[in-house]
């Protein structure tokens, strides 16, 4: 259906859609446009169990455990950055985030990714949270306002 590769030698592809969508929703701002295309070209679960790019150095006695967290897939992220400089290039009236805003975008989407896992298991423990306080409807708030809340920016 239309696949879109982004840059020539990098094996990165998503739909005609997908870029339509993503450009048509960053009003010309490539964090914006680079967010989207995180998000059509990583899966939830790429992002959630990986250390982002890999930058921070996490100290090796914290005794984590469960899967060692891998950086995000290095030609994805490589073909990502070099995409949105170029189209913010050809693209003067696009706004070109800087390294760093970059970075900030990734580490984002792997944040906001570990949250979406994180709501669900508050709103399942959530009953311990409210003991003691005298408002039964309080959790049907809390509830409903967290899916109002959760439909994107």
């Amino acid at each position: 259906q239309g696949s879109k590769q982004l840059l020539n030698n990098y094996p990165v592809y998503i739909t005609s859609k997908q870029w339509d969508e993503a450009v048509n929703s960053s009003k010309k701002d490539g964090r914006r446009l680079l967010r989207y295309l995180i998000r059509f070209v990583f899966t939830t679960d790429e992002l959630k169990y990986s250390c982002g790019l890999g930058k921070r150095k996490r100290s090796v006695q914290s005794g984590e455990t469960g899967p060692e967290r891998r950086p995000l897939d290095p030609v994805k992220v490589t073909c990502l950055r070099e995409f949105i400089r170029m189209h913010c290039t050809s693209n003067p009236d696009w706004w070109m985030p800087s390294e760093e805003q970059i970075n900030k975008v990734f580490s984002d989407a792997v944040g906001h990714a570990r949250q979406g896992r994180a709501v669900g298991t508050f709103l399942h423990n959530g009953n311990s949270y409210y003991e003691g306080t005298d408002h039964p409807g309080s959790q049907d708030d809390v509830f409903n306002r967290g899916m109002q809340d959760g439909s994107g920016d």
